[in-house]
């Protein structure tokens, strides 16, 4: 790569010569120097030193074809440009500042060397300097008084100049700077394919470091009426996980049988009353093995409180609990955006730590950081005990806490009153947090349906502080495994129903977060999730987000081979 870098620089030293400037291009490595594409030799050699690239200024002169004039003001010394050298004395003088000689330059082995930075002062030269390649070009332009950047060059071309719609076009791009600065690139007219045919006009303006840009330079291609790929099936077959296509049939596609079963699993959500607006238990129960908590409240005192879970062990025996994974943030009002985040930290949380209760005994599991007026918390944590365990989740306004000790809570608890439902959120206790789903890849196209209620059915729970039925709508909270079979050749995308949605899914244990920014809107504007050409099953995990809005489609493509190129 290094060497391939090198005779990059050489080849724009050759188009530097037809420029009428002088580039020098130092291996600082290899100990090689070129003019204008060809070698040469410095003798002595350029060096590095203290972090400065240093040249002989005679050889500079020498091959830059610049005058040295020798001075003689009472001591010897010379002149290059705007730089005056007196290295008897140990001075200088930069376009008319006396300085130090170690300031520009140095005197060893009886050679006077100049920094490659001063250089840019005294005669108007240009410096850029590879710290990877380790090489330096100077590039000089006989008759210039102050540094003049040139102009960069735009230039590029196309694979070819006929395509068909949904053809990928590939650039091949060669733009140059005559100093060799570094470029940045602006293309107009640019797609990666076109669907629509007739002559497309591409154009590009390079800039360099200096803020100076190129003519542009534009290539006319002709996109013909055949066609490869739809905007659709090229994206299927291009695109990269992460990224939306359009597909106004999405919702029109067949639906994909499934088999489910549902794990046993307690899941325990607390999400009514959502707006709190006194100190009080917003959900209890009581769970033994592997459970799993999801809580979302807003704190609608007119002080700062918490929200706090707490453990008690209701069984004869003492119990161990742990905390296998938890996840939190807080807001000022629930969005898709934030429900993303509680979501993601709790997919890569860590273990948490083991705690053994006695019978009897009371622990804060999590006790949040105080909450202003109008600021909320969406919390998600799996569970794992060994034994019966009561599990309170409670707002308490700073002024009831105890001090943070295990046994003060433990004396509150009692005295807190049970707060009642607000009818429009849910609270209780269900099943299952965990649905297992095998679904077999049937034909070219069709969809996976989640929180519907309908092709997906909700969870049916009890609310355990007042004895009634709940249903869980949505399933907000439930993790969905599926495994799709014959699925060697498919494509998944992620595509809302409902609304606004914002949250992660996991392809075979990678998880990728849906979408990278922003929201998933558009029902008609799916997201790219997975691409598999060799598996026959993939393992897909989902947990509907809190704070979004379902249900969603996993639409599943089966990819189609394009139509051989006809003969022109």
């Amino acid at each position: 790569m290094r060497w391939l870098v090198l005779l990059l620089w050489i080849l724009m030293g050759s188009m530097a010569q037809q420029l009428a400037t002088r580039q020098l291009v130092l291996d600082l490595e290899g100990g090689l120097a070129y003019l204008n594409g060809s070698p040469i030799v410095l003798n002595p050699p350029a060096r590095v030193q203290d972090g400065r690239a240093l040249l002989p200024v005679r050889e500079v002169a020498r091959v830059l074809a610049v005058n040295l004039e020798n001075l003689n003001h009472g001591t010897q010394g010379v002149r290059l440009g705007k730089l005056e050298l007196y290295p008897g004395l140990g001075l200088a003088r930069l376009d008319g500042r006396q300085v130090g000689l170690g300031e520009v330059g140095l005197l060893q082995d009886g050679v006077v060397f100049v920094a490659a930075r001063t250089l840019e002062v005294a005669l108007g030269a240009t410096v850029v300097f590879d710290p990877v390649q380790r090489l330096l070009t100077l590039t000089y332009i006989p008759g210039a008084t102050a540094r003049d950047t040139t102009r960069p060059v735009a230039r590029f071309a196309t694979d070819k100049l006929e395509y068909r719609i949904g053809e990928p076009v590939r650039i091949i791009e060669y733009s140059y700077d005559p100093d060799g600065q570094p470029l940045s690139l602006n293309f107009t007219g640019r797609e990666e394919a076109y669907f629509t045919p007739g002559e497309k006009v591409i154009t590009l303006v390079a800039t360099n470091r200096a803020g100076r840009s190129s003519e542009p330079f534009s290539v006319r291609i002709t996109v013909r009426p055949e066609v490869m790929f739809s905007a659709r099936d090229y994206a299927l077959r291009f695109y990269n996980p992460g990224r939306t296509f359009p597909d106004p049939e999405v919702l029109n596609y067949p639906i994909l049988k499934a088999d489910w079963r549902d794990e046993s699993v307690p899941l325990i959500v607390s999400n009514s009353p959502e707006e709190v607006r006194r100190s009080g238990v917003l959900y209890a129960d009581v769970f033994s093995g592997p459970a799993r908590l999801l809580a979302y409240h807003l704190n609608a005192l007119p002080t700062p409180a918490r929200l706090v879970v707490l453990a008690t062990n209701v069984d004869a025996a003492s119990v161990s609990l742990r905390v296998e994974r938890l996840g939190e943030t807080a807001a000022t009002r629930m969005v898709a955006v934030l429900g993303q985040v509680s979501l993601m930290d709790f997919l890569l949380a860590p273990a948490g730590e083991r705690v053994n209760l006695e019978p009897g005994q009371t622990v804060a599991l999590y006790k949040s950081a105080l909450l202003a007026g109008g600021q909320g918390l969406n919390l998600m944590a799996d569970l794992q005990a060994s034994g019966k365990v009561a599990l309170t989740v409670a707002m308490i306004e700073e002024a009831l806490l105890p001090s943070v000790s295990n046994e003060g809570l433990a004396t509150l608890l009692p005295l807190l009153p049970n707060l009642e439902p607000d009818g429009i959120h849910i609270r209780g206790t269900f099943p299952s947090a965990l649905r297992s789903m095998r679904v077999r890849m049937e034909g070219s196209v069709g969809r996976i349906v989640i929180g519907d209620g309908v092709y997906d059915p909700r969870l049916n729970g009890m609310d355990a502080l007042t004895g009634q039925p709940v249903q869980l709508r949505g399933n907000y909270g439930v993790t969905y495994q599926i495994a799709l079979e014959g699925a060697a050749n498919t494509v998944g995308a992620f595509s809302p129903r409902g609304g606004a949605y914002a949250g992660a899914i996991g392809v075979n244990g990678l998880l990728l977060p849906v979408p990278n920014n922003g929201v998933l809107f558009r029902q008609d504007s799916p997201m790219l999730f997975f691409r598999e050409t060799q598996s026959d099953q993939v393992g897909i995990e989902l947990i509907p987000a809190p704070g979004s809005f379902l249900p969603v489609n996993l639409t599943i493509y089966r990819l189609q081979e394009p139509p051989a190129a006809q003969g022109r």
